[in-house]
């Protein structure tokens, strides 16, 4: 017996605003606006405006939200915040130094 939830998977053409999202969670391709998302995976999909605490960012579009903590793997960084507030253009994505 374990003490982890079941998976709960976004898929492509779902939209979410203003949702906060845990570690059980993986986005396939769902638009994310204005959420937090506190673990899990993005495989695919767009957060925009979103607040990134932890998790892994594997795929998918990331806009204009803060990056706060977790795991940069993949994706499209088209810009952003880091921790400490400071701006990050499509140039410069997480890890930031």
């Amino acid at each position: 017996m374990t003490d982890l939830a079941a998976p709960v998977v976004l898929k492509q053409g779902e939209f979410y605003h203003k949702k906060t999202f845990g570690p059980e969670t993986i986005n396939r391709g769902a638009v994310l606006l204005e959420c937090e998302w506190n673990g899990g995976t993005v495989e695919s999909g767009i957060l925009m405006g979103c607040f990134f605490r932890s998790g892994s960012f594997r795929g998918g579009s990331f806009w204009g939200g803060v990056f706060w903590d977790g795991e940069w793997v993949d994706g499209v960084w088209e810009n952003g915040f880091d921790r400490s507030g400071r701006y990050r253009p499509r140039t410069d994505h997480p890890p930031h130094r």
